[in-house]
């Protein structure tokens, strides 16, 4: 693959999640419901790989259970299988569930469940998962406490969360994000606010530019990308 491709896809993919502008010509007010992670096929956001290694690394035991919740292109799932006995995903949309039963089920041996969910309601009894994964979801969550709470609830540890840092560059005048898909985007201080009423928060932080590298801290930097802190599950 020649550098010059490479170069216009990670442009590409990188105004697709920070950004404003739209890959393809669409409405001037989409509906975020419409979201489909399926349009970054080929690509992959760095912070989101990032993320899923900091999950591995810091919270998941070895032969421990993972739920990855929003797995959209599931390279989340085979980076939880470096270590797992077994993870399953879920996502809310029918095109990603068929590209990953096309790509990694069957394929993964560590993979066990792959299926469509409604937003908020998890098929799984109590304490299922050793570890439950939300990487970029929880911005696009319109009642994010219900959703946090089921989460927790199929956990037997806690969830690690992953969702932009609001930063100036990438919000518009009125306060709301640049990334029209995202509902929301939150500092510091108002997630820690949200999270603190769900469990304790043990606070981890991803710096650097959006295409990396990228540098762990357990403080926000000025260079902060990205918000990933574990609920510890009370």
């Amino acid at each position: 693959m020649n550098n010059k491709f490479i170069i216009i896809a990670k442009s590409v993919i990188k105004k697709f999640w920070r950004d404003k502008t739209p890959i393809k010509t669409i409405p001037s007010k989409p509906n975020p419901k419409d979201y489909s992670t399926i349009v970054g096929v080929g690509s992959v956001v760095p912070c989101q790989i990032e993320a899923y290694f900091l999950a591995l690394n810091q919270y998941l035991g070895e032969k421990e259970t993972a739920l990855d919740v929003g797995f959209g292109l599931g390279y989340g799932l085979n980076i939880l299988a470096i270590k797992a006995s077994s993870v399953s995903g879920v996502d809310v949309d029918p095109k990603v569930l068929e590209y990953c039963r096309n790509t990694v089920l069957g394929r993964n041996p560590r993979l066990d469940h792959l299926d469509i969910y409604d937003g908020y309601s998890l098929l799984f009894h109590d304490n299922h998962f050793d570890l439950v994964t939300c990487v970029d979801v929880l911005e696009h969550v319109e009642d994010y406490h219900r959703f946090l709470d089921e989460l927790l609830r199929v956990a037997r540890k806690g969830v690690f969360i992953s969702t932009p840092n609001r930063r100036p560059e990438y919000t518009n005048p009125d306060g709301t994000p640049k990334n029209y898909w995202h509902l929301r985007e939150w500092n510091f201080e108002e997630l820690d606010e949200i999270l603190k009423q769900h469990g304790k928060v043990d606070w981890n932080f991803l710096n650097g530019p959006f295409e990396g590298p990228f540098i762990y801290s357990k403080t926000i930097q000025k260079n902060t990308l990205a918000l990933s802190p574990f609920v510890v599950k009370q």
